[in-house]
């Protein structure tokens, strides 16, 4: 979830709680208002009430108001007491029966006493508290929703800065020497971080060139010895004065030199491709390509007695630097040979945006999971440096493919396929 719509969500429930309370504080606060007013209406028509019986004779005394809302009646003991409580009632205009707060109470007026029955409509009051109980729910609503896309606008302008610079950062690429500046935003948070950024850009960019400098100078200065020693030890090699353990030993340090000057240029592709340094990208055909490179293996083919059957029908051409290409299918294609099995079979098929690569072998003895791992390999034979699966897989991550292996029905599977952006 986004940091800014987390944000939100948060004030929108504290604002939720703090008006929710507040509501039900302010209804309960307004019902004790409205009762208290209207006892103090039952006080007052009491008072009126009184003043009534003591200014009128008792043959002139009215025992119902026209209302009926106050009802007099004479006693023979008087009861000193005033009870109030809630009552219904027929109201004669709303022909139906409503709430009324009635108040009993007891007078003597010349020497005659007199029980009072004062009621007072609490419809009125209730509906004043639902018509604002719904105006205060309504009203509310508005603001929250006011406040919480006022927050909104607010939080997206205010983080607008730093989905500027985020996008800046993804569209930087290591490889690529440019000076990356973000612009002053005004807020010193951003600001400092994008400061911070920019120092550490510009370190990474710097080390990315010396590690890149040094890589290669290394693999250079390294080739130029292995090169003498290949040189040296190959003279050695043709004299014919040396014993035969002498010419195996010779033998052995010139195979060592090989497959240490291959393991080098291996690493050196390696950090090649992983430093982006094929930029240069063209539609290459992987089924003409795949022929071709068939027909440089072809008596190695025939030496082991493989059986080969290709099916090439569906095109697959993908984007990809020539070179790159090249390296990946011979990769390939040397690990079906290679892994393979005398009179055993190499099967090569196009489908819908991928080719199959399977070849009959021993099942692996490793963790299927590890076959792409630099110097992991299966045979330990010398010739494999355990660096061919790995190179294959980077040059699929770097343009958009994809390789998987399986392992059924005795053969070897590799499965190059591409990756579709969603």
């Amino acid at each position: 979830m986004r940091l800014q719509n987390k944000i939100n969500i948060r004030f929108l429930m504290v604002t939720l709680l703090v008006f929710t309370v507040a509501g039900v504080i302010l209804y309960f606060t307004l019902g004790n208002v409205i009762d208290h007013n209207i006892r103090g209406i039952l006080k007052s028509r009491k008072t009126n009430v009184i003043l009534y019986l003591q200014h009128n004779k008792t043959d002139s005394i009215l025992f119902g108001s026209p209302d009926r809302t106050i009802f007099i009646r004479q006693i023979a003991k008087i009861v000193d007491q005033s009870i109030v409580s809630d009552t219904m009632a027929y109201d004669v205009r709303e022909m139906e029966l409503i709430p009324f707060r009635k108040m009993v109470f007891t007078t003597t007026v010349a020497n005659v006493c007199y029980e009072v029955t004062i009621l007072q409509s609490l419809l009125e009051s209730e509906d004043l508290q639902v018509i604002i109980f719904y105006f205060m729910t309504i009203l509310f609503i508005l603001i929250i929703l006011a406040l919480f896309f006022l927050n909104r606008w607010l939080s997206n302008k205010a983080w607008k800065p730093f989905f500027k610079s985020s996008a800046l950062l993804k569209s930087w690429k290591i490889g690529e020497n440019k000076q990356v500046h973000f612009d002053v935003t005004g807020i010193s948070e951003f600001d400092q971080l994008n400061k911070t950024l920019e120092e550490m850009i510009e370190k990474m960019q710097a080390d990315f060139i010396n590690l890149r400098e040094f890589t290669e100078n290394a693999s250079h200065e390294i080739q130029t010895p292995l090169a003498i020693i290949k040189s040296k030890v190959e003279m050695l090699l043709n004299d014919q004065t040396l014993s035969s353990k002498q010419h195996l030993q010779l033998h052995e340090v010139f195979e060592t030199a090989i497959r240490l000057s291959r393991m080098n240029e291996a690493l050196l592709l390696l950090s090649k491709i992983e430093n982006k340094q094929f930029a240069e990208k063209s539609d290459i055909s992987f089924n003409s390509l795949i022929e071709s490179r068939l027909a440089y293996l072809e008596e190695l083919i025939d030496l082991k007695k493989i059986k080969l059957s290709i099916d090439l029908s569906v095109p697959f051409i993908v984007s990809i630097h020539p070179m790159l290409a090249d390296i990946l299918l011979s990769n390939l294609l040397s690990n079906a040979l290679r892994h393979n099995c005398s009179h055993g079979k190499i099967i090569i098929t196009s489908g819908n945006n991928e080719i199959f690569f399977s070849n009959t072998g021993d099942p692996l003895t490793i963790d299927p999971l590890k076959i792409f791992k630099r110097f992991v390999k299966q045979s330990t034979s010398e010739a494999s440096n355990g660096l061919g699966l790995a190179i294959a897989e980077e040059i699929c991550k770097l343009n958009a493919l994809s390789l998987d292996y399986t392992y059924q029905n005795h053969l070897h599977c590799f499965v190059l396929s591409k990756k579709f952006k969603n």
